[in-house]
């Protein structure tokens, strides 16, 4: 059987002890290159645009190229904080109406007043005359104005990212140039997903959080998109769909040709009343109602 001599064992040790010294001193030299490395790029990252960083400095090549689009519009931003503990509301509808201004909107701005009540208008992009007035009276009102589309076409609206944000900006400059408001609140066209922006949805939702604009889909529908529809039927969708719920934001359409919205919002309001709910309009305080995938329309 061999032995190993004195002489062997204390080499041994030596090299054992070596090695205890000498690993962690090359992870540590090598862990202390990548955390330079990091901060060289969040240096870059925070130099690039003070307030608005870069994500894209941290992406490689091709994730960059893709988010070239927080480039554009630099002003379109939303300018407050928007608050980070929002408490859903008990008992509380949010009346949104889709598409204003429209020749409905007048009368339906009479009914709103009548009974005390302040809602939401997603607006779009309508520049005529009467249109612009309406547009101004649904402020001078005292209720909520939001940010649609400018355009109708959801081809033209959801083409792109890129598109996406010149429509938006357009609609933002229309709404700030005609009552002076800056408006943070918005819906997406047809909700946030949908099967037109089916394949650029995330990015949309994401980049216009990133802007500090607020979006809010609904839970309740009249149906109203719908042809056809009565008035006792987009009444009843109403009350149906807020049964056993303690809100409710609440989409109507306020366009060409639905009339039927206008007179059955009266009945709306009553049966909503009779069953003790308040009503508010929409701000960046309230807690969304957003789609996931498997609820969207």
């Amino acid at each position: 059987m061999k032995t190993f001599s004195v002489t062997f064992f204390k080499r041994l040790i030596l090299i054992v002890l070596a090695l205890l010294i000498l690993v962690p001193t090359v992870l540590a030299i090598v862990f202390g290159l990548r955390c330079a490395s990091l901060e060289q790029r969040l240096a870059r990252l925070e130099s690039a645009v003070p307030g608005t960083p870069d994500y894209s400095a941290l992406l490689g090549p091709d994730q960059a190229e893709a988010l070239a689009y927080q480039e554009l519009f630099p002003e379109l931003y939303g300018e407050t904080a928007i608050p980070t503990n929002r408490t859903p509301a008990e008992e509380t509808v949010y009346l949104t109406f889709d598409g204003s201004p429209s020749p409905n909107t007048l009368d339906i701005l009479d009914t709103l007043d009548e009974y005390g009540v302040k809602a939401t208008f997603f607006v779009s992009g309508q520049t005529d005359a009467d249109s612009l007035t309406i547009l101004k009276e649904i402020g001078i009102r005292g209720h909520a104005i939001g940010l649609r589309s400018y355009s109708l076409s959801y081809q033209e609206v959801y083409n792109s990212v890129e598109d996406y944000l010149a429509d938006f900006q357009k609609i933002y400059d229309l709404v700030y140039e005609t009552t002076g408001q800056k408006v943070q609140i918005f819906r997406f066209p047809g909700g946030s997903i949908n099967a037109y922006n089916s394949n650029i949805y995330q990015e949309l939702i994401a980049e216009m959080l990133r802007r500090n604009f607020v979006y809010f889909d609904w839970n309740v529908s009249g149906e109203s998109t719908q042809s056809g529809q009565t008035i006792d039927q987009i009444r009843a969708n109403v009350l149906d769909g807020m049964a056993d719920k303690s809100r409710g934001i609440v989409m109507l359409q306020d366009s060409f040709g639905k009339e039927t919205v206008a007179k059955a919002l009266g009945g709306i309001i009553e049966g909503l009343q009779s069953e003790g709910y308040k009503f508010q309009p929409l701000t960046t305080a309230v807690l969304p109602v957003v789609f996931s995938y498997k609820s969207a329309p």
